[in-house]
């Protein structure tokens, strides 16, 4: 969906020029994706080779099947655990042959003429990563309401009172809003290459309701298709999606790329360190040479380069240590989810004595979780409610003076 490229400022070292020396809405980790059904491969003529071969990165493995069927191709079982594999005609025009042979075993000494190293970051692998990642993948799925839809606590889960009791809770008739969840990969390069995945789930307006380092929501019950949804969502609509969602991304990996940058910064300074040692040395070296052959009045010319070319080549070998750490992300959109979500308004009282109020909020129905009620007073989303002038309000509210 967008790159974005960070350069951070130099690293504190030794001077070339010188002779000397992740607010997050928290949700309870669970499965990414259940596993599907076994792909060709998982039984061949050498058994304990396709086992071993199916043992290693078996999500990749199904990854790569269930892509490959996607794309019109045909997938049929090869000796040792290997896949013969029918390319389809998108795939035929760009890679320019008919048919390949996988290999997803990553202790495999020699190949089959013709055949693809497929293990996750080989050749063959990137390829078919490339290849996938050019279309997003677009899924419409409904999530599921939970049994019951909230606890009986109703707000006392999530907003604390003082000098009050909570009521019973009251929840309303469901009904189904559409929401959208972005899935995308971010590549860091610089130093330690490493990819992470992340999905963001947006509300109508583009507003961040949720967000996970993992391939899909977790903790979720989904079915397929929408539901009570049938009208497409409007192109400005569309427009207001993609823009939030490249924002909350850009946001979350900012905070991000602060972790990688303390992480990466040590190692960035020990080798600039070391670099620095090594022709602190050598000029030191250099320089001594010098003084005895001035002493000796031999004004021949030094031997392996004196101490200008020593620290111009001090300074672009420091150089190239800084770029080669710079930190540079890279963000891959590769699916989007249209979501049919639940959602109740949760009403309840709040009593004290002569005191009765009702607050009200909207349940996330399929998380089981209500939204913080809005003060009586200023309607703004309260943590903590009190009582205030014979009714309720939220902690600025009773604070003001007369409360």
């Amino acid at each position: 969906m967008t790159t974005r490229a960070t350069e951070r400022g130099r690293a504190a070292g030794p001077d070339p020029s010188s002779t000397g020396a992740r607010t997050r809405r928290a949700r309870v980790r669970g499965p990414a994706l259940a596993r599907p059904a076994a792909r060709p491969g998982a039984a061949d003529a050498d058994g304990s080779a396709a086992a071993r071969a199916a043992a290693r990165a078996p999500e990749w493995r199904d990854f790569v099947g269930r892509w490959l069927e996607s794309v019109a191709c045909l997938l049929r079982d090869a000796a040792r655990g290997d896949w013969e594999v029918e390319l389809g005609p998108a795939l035929q025009r760009r890679w320019r042959r008919q048919r390949v042979r996988l290999v997803f075993d990553p202790l495999r000494a020699t190949l089959p003429r013709g055949a693809w190293f497929t293990a996750p970051g080989s050749g063959g692998g990137r390829k078919m990563l490339q290849a996938a990642l050019e279309e997003p993948l677009v899924t419409h799925r409904t999530a599921l309401a939970r049994v019951p839809g909230v606890g009986e606590e109703g707000f006392a889960a999530v907003c604390k009172v003082r000098g009050l009791k909570w009521g019973p809770a009251r929840l309303g008739p469901v009904h189904y809003e559409r929401r959208v969840s972005f899935h995308a990969v971010a590549t860091r390069w610089g130093g330690l290459p490493c990819q992470e995945p992340w999905v963001v789930l947006l509300g109508p307006a583009g507003e961040l309701i949720e967000w996970a380092d993992e391939q899909d929501l977790p903790g979720l019950r989904v079915r397929e298709g929408l539901y009570q949804i049938s009208d497409p969502p409007a192109p400005e609509q569309r427009e207001t999606w993609m823009r939030s969602a490249r924002e909350h991304l850009d946001r979350l990996l900012d905070a991000r790329e602060r972790e990688w940058e303390q992480a990466v910064s040590r190692l960035r300074d020990d080798e600039l360190g070391r670099l620095g040692a090594f022709f602190s040395a050598r000029i030191e070296e250099e320089e001594e040479r010098l003084r005895r052959r001035t002493a000796n009045g031999d004004d021949g010319e030094l031997q392996g380069g004196d101490g200008v070319s020593l620290k111009l080549e001090w300074e672009r070998r420091a150089a190239e240590v800084r770029g080669r750490w710079a930190l540079r992300t890279e963000i891959r959109l590769w699916g989007l989810t249209e979501w049919s979500w639940p959602v109740a308004e949760l009403e309840q009282e709040l009593r004290a004595g002569a005191v009765h109020v009702r607050v009200r909020a909207r349940v996330d129905v399929a998380r089981g979780v209500p939204d913080l009620p809005s003060c009586p007073s200023c309607g703004s989303p309260a943590e903590i409610l009190a009582r205030a002038r014979g009714s309720v309000a939220c902690v600025r509210c009773a604070a003001r003076p007369g409360a």
